[in-house]
């Protein structure tokens, strides 16, 4: 076992299996090891670790070991080594005849070598190092056959001389090993296990293994078993050999090629590797929430200070507060957001005339598949308030008329997240990135449109998070004991207080960036409604009425109200909380004059109302009570600075209640016939002296009759038209339903809004008890009120002044305008909320009904039939696609109707290939088809020519994502339309 020879014969096998040679089976492999093994078991007891040079016949100049011990020459490096190799094999390096050791160069032969193979210390555990190149050689080489391998081993001589007919002439190659046994084994585990760095040395983890050595008699295992025992061995016999392993192990890279890693398995260690980052951020924010609690527990609970003993709202007067903190899905870093580095939400900003299409009939209108068959937009909610803004400006001032109404209806801009923040820094190096970025599809960077860095939702803007407090049960949210007067005058006095111009830092530049945004994502005729064009009042009128738009639209996706199914309902991520800060810190920028500002007719009585109604050359402001009530809520509250005070809301809502409440008995009061108002007027005069009078919708309702009796308000009505308008008795319980009908619109948006701005939970109640509930999540109901006795609408009235006086002043107004336009009296008092929720039009169970209506169908413009006729679905208006004739300003049909009708939002029904086509801003995209064959299989360009149903199913899910604006998420094949469709 103790030969040179064997020792060149083990360590040729073993290189030859590291390098994946084809030829070498397990067996050979067994019998290395064996042999290795058993050279260990047989070897010399005690070993000087100094290597001495070991004469004898085996010793020899060109030999590759320094002796015959296997112990020794285990840790034995050899550098290089000569062969001897045919001319015509691959390229080498070739030298004169030299020694192959690296440990018997003399320094002759250095001296002619080049200094690249110069020999480097043989001591030293050189790192495994083989390039392809080099491994590739070497391979070709100890591949031939054996006979040309015994001469390669030990050439005598330089072998000038070759017999005819032999192989071709040979000449010298110097070829890179730097490899030991010791180094050859470990790399062998590691190719074994399939793993780098697999071998790891036992002793250093417990030294009792070298003292009192765990090695079995009989050898069993597999090869990775076999090398740990023999390296193991190897340590124990020599100290030598035990410090060159370590520091192999501690160099080494194995030979094993690398892996190539799929697309899949990369997208699954990105996933472990942000999970893995966000459970450490996860990790950290909870360390640091414990060290803050428990440093406060210590503080507030010192028993053993002497301030103990001070009362308790000196304590409790700091209240808790910790900063919002924010994750950057882009750099990764967390941390709140401020007035140098401000953080923003992920937001798309998108035009919607969705509110628009509501009606006060629960049925959808059906698509025309006759002549006879018309649909007229007259009913829908968008007509409504655009008709009822006209005759307000025809009549009234104009600013005045800019604070009773909201826009919206049709334009209006919804803002949606998908909930993810960033630097708003990193996002302008993203968009830099994919403005360079050359394969970019669905998308316009120019447009600063984006996907998210995390989800790769769309989204063209980023909604800059306001610094602020987490601030739980602290006084912002406690109720006080002040009176509803003061709080009142608190109210006005911070109304007052002009809006100081935010200074310039990177936020303010950002939040000024965005509200360009907002403004410009909708067209200009949806938010210009002044009479005199460029007027800030069109930029107020707009700012409060995207706040409105987003609170109608929420409710909406609830489903319409606040019952249990709408307000447990999971809602998307919502980004309310810091688009009302944008939308106040720009509205405080804009002042209203304390004479004409709303909240002074709510409060106060005016003694010169005279001045108010205006004259023969000056046009009145709009009366009270022909306010929108939804309107002047988000107006007081935006006017407000932030953040508001819970009392100053809870103020707000009571103020503007006494005033919807009212708005409801007038109402009311119209509905009736002139009988049913005298037994109102004699019912509600008998009870006016009680002591609960204010709170009595009989009371009020008697003297709000006879009040605007002394006007025309009642005297339009024929005796048909009573009959028309009152075809029931109005018993005390349906009054009680109708008022509170009449106000369960505006209490569910001031619960949405109040969820927003104080992180409150929404309640959940049946249908019936949403209006008690509602009010008492409001801070409407009075502390001490019975709940068992039956609920009354009129015990949430809390009047801030004496409510007869304020009453006979709301209606003053009312009877000095129909003293000059009596029939727009009752045309423009504020109904109730008869919206329900938008639909898309209900189209034929059979595709060829439509089909034979809708292709011989002639166009308006050009009275020829349309090569590709369209239909819409919002509307059911009839569109040519592509079509030239029909082309105005370089936009075809198909695009200028999506503008006019959705705001930029088109759905359409392609009639000759019974596919809907959808239509978002300058994009486009093939949804698919609503009609299918008897196999549920689609018909597209109806080349089957097969019988079409409609498929109910799909036609929802088509309808449910325009309502809730998802088209730019869920369907992903968008392209450019160039507006040529």
């Amino acid at each position: 076992v103790h030969c040179q020879l064997l020792h060149l014969k083990i360590f040729s096998p073993i290189l030859r299996i590291l390098m994946d040679h084809q030829n070498l089976s397990e067996h050979v492999l067994c019998m290395v090891l064996y042999l290795i093994e058993l050279g260990l078991e047989n070897s010399a007891e005690e070993e000087s670790d100094e290597e001495a040079s070991v004469g004898g016949p085996e010793r020899c100049h060109d030999s590759w070991f320094p002796g015959s011990n296997l112990v020794s020459n285990m840790r034995h490096f050899i550098n290089y080594v000569r062969v001897r190799v045919p001319e015509t094999a691959p390229e080498v390096k070739r030298d004169s005849p030299a020694s192959t050791s690296s440990d018997s160069l003399g320094s002759l032969q250095s001296s002619r070598r080049p200094k690249v193979l110069q020999r480097e210390n043989s001591g030293t555990a050189q790192v495994f190092s083989l390039v392809a190149e080099r491994r590739k050689k070497f391979q070709e080489i100890i591949n031939r056959n054996s006979s040309e391998a015994n001469q390669v081993v030990r050439p005598k001589t330089s072998n000038k001389w070759s017999a005819p007919g032999s192989a071709p002439q040979l000449t010298t190659a110097i070829l890179e090993i730097k490899e030991s046994i010791l180094s050859l084994l470990i790399k062998l585990h590691h190719k074994l296990s399939g793993k780098q760095n697999s071998y790891y040395p036992p002793w250093l983890d417990d030294i009792e293994i070298l003292i009192q050595p765990d090695i079995p008699k009989y050898s069993h295992g597999d090869g990775i078993t076999a090398v740990e025992r023999i390296l193991l061995k190897a340590a124990l016999q020599s100290r030598m050999n035990k410090r060159i392993i370590e520091e192999i192990c501690r160099k080494v890279t194995p030979p094993v090629p690398p892996k190539k890693i799929t697309a899949a398995e990369k997208k699954t260690l990105d996933k472990e590797e942000r999970r893995q980052k966000a459970r450490e951020r996860q990790q950290k924010l909870l360390a640091e929430f414990a060290s803050r609690q428990k440093s406060f527990m210590e503080t507030a609970m010192d028993v053993d200070s002497p301030e103990s003993d001070i009362p308790m709202e000196i304590t409790t007067a700091e209240p808790q507060v910790s900063e919002a903190v924010y994750d950057c899905v882009i750099c990764g870093q967390s941390g709140p957001s401020s007035e140098d580095r401000p953080t923003g939400l992920v937001v798309l900003l998108q035009a919607s005339s969705v509110l628009g299409q509501c009606r006060d009939n629960i049925e959808p209108k059906k698509l025309p598949i006759t002549e006879e068959e018309q649909i007229y937009p007259w009913d829908t909610c968008a007509a409504v308030h655009d008709v009822r803004l006209s005759l307000l400006q025809r009549y009234f001032k104009d600013s005045s008329c800019l604070l009773a109404v909201s826009i919206g209806w049709e334009g209006g801009v919804y803002v949606q997240t998908c909930g993810h923040t960033l630097h708003i820094d990193c996002h302008k190096s993203y968009m830099e990135s994919l403005r360079n970025d050359q394969v970019l599809q669905g998308f316009s960077v120019d447009k600063g449109e984006f996907t998210c860095p995390l989800c790769r939702q769309f989204a063209n803007s980023v909604l800059p998070c306001y610094p602020g407090s987490i601030v739980e049960n602290n006084l912002w949210q406690r109720p006080s004991n002040k009176s509803i007067q003061d709080l009142i005058k608190e109210v006005e006095e911070l109304q007052g207080r002009p809006g100081a111009f935010p200074s310039e830092t990177n936020l303010s530049k950002e939040m000024e960036s965005v509200m360009k945004d907002i403004k410009n994502t909708t067209q200009k005729k949806y938010r210009d409604y002044s009479k005199t064009p460029g007027s800030p009042d069109n930029d107020f009128l707009f700012m409060y009425s995207v706040a409105r738009t987003n609170l109608e639209l929420e409710l909406i996706h609830r489903g319409g109200n606040l019952c249990s199914g709408g307000a447990s309902t999971a809602g998307k991520r919502s980004c309310l909380n810091q688009l009302f800060h944008v939308l106040a810190l720009h509205m405080r920028l804009y002042s209203i004059d304390s004479e004409y500002n709303p909240w002074r007719k709510l409060t106060q009585l005016l003694e010169e109302m005279n001045s108010q109604l205006g004259n023969e050359e000056q046009q009145p402001e709009v009366p009270i009570l022909y306010h929108d009530v939804t309107s002047l809520l988000l107006i007081q509250i935006l006017m407000m600075p932030q953040p508001l005070h819970k009392d100053h809301f809870t103020c707000i809502v009571k103020v503007l209640f006494t005033l919807l409440y009212t708005q409801g008995l007038v109402a009311l009061s119209v509905k009736c016939n002139e009988e049913d108002r005298s037994a109102w007027k004699h019912t509600g005069a008998l009870k006016k002296n009680t002591c609960d009078a204010e709170k009595s919708y009989e009371v009020l309702l008697s003297f709000v009759i006879r009040e605007l009796s002394k006007g025309k308000l009642y005297h339009e009505e024929g005796t048909q038209e009573c009959a028309t308008i009152s075809p029931i008795a109005w018993s005390p319980e349906s009054t009680e339903k109708y008022l509170q009908d009449f106000c369960l619109h505006f209490l569910r948006i001031t619960s949405l809004l109040q969820h927003h701005l104080f992180g409150e939970d929404l309640p959940s109640c049946q249908e019936e008890e949403e209006f008690s509930v509602l009010s008492s999540c409001l801070g409407l109901l009075p502390t001490f009120y019975q709940t068992e006795h039956p609920f009354i609408s009129a015990s949430c009235l809390d009047w801030p002044v004496p409510a007869f006086d304020i009453l006979s002043q709301w209606c003053f107004e009312i009877n000095s305008f129909t003293e000059r336009h009596a029939e727009q009296g009752k045309a423009l008092l504020i109904q109730e909320s008869r919206w329900k929720l938008p639909h898309l039009l209900q189209l034929p169970e059979n595709y060829n009904t439509i089909f034979q209506y809708y292709h011989r169908k002639t166009c308006s413009v050009c009275t020829k039939v349309p090569k590709d006729p369209a239909v819409c679905l919002v509307c059911g208006t009839f569109v040519c696609l592509k079509g030239l004739c029909c082309k105005q300003q370089s936009y075809c049909e198909c695009v200028l109707h999506s503008q006019n009708c959705g705001a930029g939002t088109g759905i359409f029904l392609l009639i000759n290939a019974s596919v809907i086509i959808i239509i978002r801003g300058h994009r486009f995209c093939l949804w698919g088809s609503v009609y299918l064959d008897a196999h549920g299989e689609e018909d597209r360009d109806l080349r089957r020519g097969k019988p079409l149903y409609i498929c109910k199913e799909r036609y929802k899910v088509l309808e449910q994502q325009w309502i809730s604006h998802t088209f730019d998420h869920i369907n992903k094949r968008w392209g450019p339309h160039y507006n040529g469709l």
